[in-house]
Order: C-alpha cells, then sequence, then structure tokens
C-alpha cells in the first residue's frame, strides 16, 4: 500500500512537472501585445474590418496596432444620470482611461454583453483585447474622439472644474492624466474629429450648433488642452483633405468614412507623429 501511495505521488509530480512550463507558457500567450492602440468613436472603429483607420495605420507604419474605439461614443461621460439598461458610460473615453489606469476592463466586457448589435458585436472582443493589453508593449496611444460630443451638445469646458467628466474638455485631461499614469512611457496622440455635414443638418458644422457649441469650437478646444500638455494634436479637421468642399466624396452619410477617407486621416496622422514607423517602413 505505501509503495502504491509512492507511485502514484511520483507520477502526480511527474504531471505537474511536465504540465507547468505548458500552463506558463499558455498564460503568457494570454497578454495582447500591441504597439499602437487607437481609441475613438465611429469615425475610428469603422466596422474592425481590414479598411478602417487603425488598419491603414499598421500598413503604413508596421507595427501591430488594436483598434479600441467604440462607435457613437464621446469624449465626455454621457449622462450624469445614466437611463436603466443603457452601458454607454462604460465607454466614454473618460471611462476607457480609467478602466486602463486600474487594468480592469470588467465593466466593459460586462456591458458589451448587453450591447451585442449591429456594428457592436465586435464589442466583445475588443473589451477582452483591452482586458489583456500588455502595457509594457504599447508605444503610443491615439484618441480620436469629439463629434460625438458635438452632436450630443455637451459642454466643451467648466471653469470651475477643469476636469469635468460631463465636459469635452474635462475628460480629455482627466483621460490624459488617466493614460499618462497608466503608461507612462506611451507617447499620447490626440486626433480631431474631421468635418462633417449629417444629411438631417440644415447648415454645415462650422455653423450648426447643438448647444454646445460648432464643431469647430470642440476642434479649438482639444488643441489648446494639447498645448497644456505639450501634446501632439493631429488636425483632420482642417488637415485632412476632407471639406466642405468634397465631403461627398469620402463620407458616405456626412459622417463616417469610405475607405479612401480612412487613408486620408491615416495618412495624416502618421505623417504628424515623428517615429511611428518602423525602421524599414518607408514614405
Amino acid at each position: 500500500m505505501k509503495n502504491r501511495i509512492v507511485k502514484v505521488s511520483f507520477a502526480a509530480a511527474l504531471i505537474l512537472i511536465c504540465f507547468i512550463p505548458a500552463i506558463i507558457f499558455f498564460s503568457k500567450k494570454k497578454t495582447a501585445e500591441y504597439e499602437i492602440v487607437c481609441f475613438g468613436d465611429s469615425v475610428m472603429a469603422g466596422y474592425y474590418s481590414t479598411d478602417t483607420v487603425p488598419a491603414c495605420i499598421k500598413k503604413m507604419t508596421g507595427r501591430p496596432v488594436l483598434n479600441a474605439a467604440f462607435g457613437g461614443l464621446s469624449m465626455s461621460k454621457p449622462y450624469e444620470i445614466p437611463k436603466e439598461g443603457d452601458t454607454s458610460n462604460f465607454y466614454s473615453m473618460a471611462e476607457l482611461s480609467e478602466a486602463l489606469l486600474n487594468r480592469d476592463f470588467s465593466l466593459q466586457i460586462m456591458g458589451t454583453k448587453l450591447r451585442v448589435e449591429e456594428f457592436e458585436k465586435k464589442w466583445p472582443a475588443v473589451a477582452d483585447k483591452l482586458n489583456k493589453l500588455d502595457y509594457n508593449s504599447v508605444k503610443y496611444i491615439i484618441i480620436e474622439h469629439g463629434v460625438n460630443d458635438y452632436l450630443m451638445g455637451k459642454r466643451i469646458d467648466d471653469d470651475a472644474n477643469p476636469y469635468n467628466i460631463y465636459t469635452f474638455a474635462g475628460a480629455l485631461r482627466t483621460s490624459i492624466e488617466n493614460v499618462k499614469k497608466a503608461i507612462p512611457n506611451a507617447t499620447i496622440v490626440l486626433v480631431t474629429p474631421t468635418y462633417m455635414q449629417l444629411d438631417s443638418m440644415d447648415k454645415d458644422c462650422f455653423e450648426t450648433d447643438f448647444g454646445g457649441g460648432t464643431l469647430p469650437d470642440y476642434v479649438a478646444k482639444e488643441k489648446e488642452v494639447a498645448a497644456e500638455y505639450g501634446l501632439i494634436c493631429v488636425d483632420d479637421f482642417y488637415e485632412s483633405g476632407i471639406d466642405k468642399d468634397n465631403y461627398e466624396e469620402y463620407l458616405f452619410d456626412g459622417l463616417h468614412t469610405l475607405y479612401e477617407a480612412n487613408l486620408l486621416i491615416a495618412d495624416n496622422i502618421v505623417r504628424n507623429v515623428e517615429g511611428i514607423c518602423k525602421d524599414d517602413i518607408t514614405r
């Protein structure tokens, strides 16, 4: 009996010795290594295909890129009192930056299970990749937001509280500081909204004010905040090549981009961020 126990114990030890390396190997494989992480709204997210802005950036730079954008969401938290069953607060840039800082995207993972609809069907995979992100691999964080804050009529800033996450600039400042703390060695790049004019708008974004200001007002504030922190701000509104004279060629509904527009946006980002291309990529 004693010999049998010894043999069983020895066999168990052998199994552990054989499987521990495999367990360690596969646990390491669970991390997601990306050098560029792109946050943003539907213009950045696209449909998570090979034609999106992040996909174009990947081709242009030769670096692994994570498309971590969520369509329809804003820089600021959407509602001070969330609607019942609405999980959109979890995906504002302010909330995502908090999750990045805490290395915990459990709220986003939970929320995606409640919002699997149409283009959002890829959200669970995006949230899971963020949760497994290897922070040491990240060299660039690209943040593109603003058009949904504009369309929602969100306040641009709050003089009494510059970190008010229910305002565009307050959420931007909060997000920048959270990202800096979470991944201090990464280069943060801000990207302004592009020109837009929905069919439902009587006038274009230079004239239409939904309650917070015109879209150029949000663009100007983003540049101002970028200057506060000494960050690169890529101006897609005035410098992407998409404007009031040609937007119908690039935006299929006056807002969302066609592949040709994604190429312009990605090229504008890459041209303005020194060192973002791998050494073997020439432009």
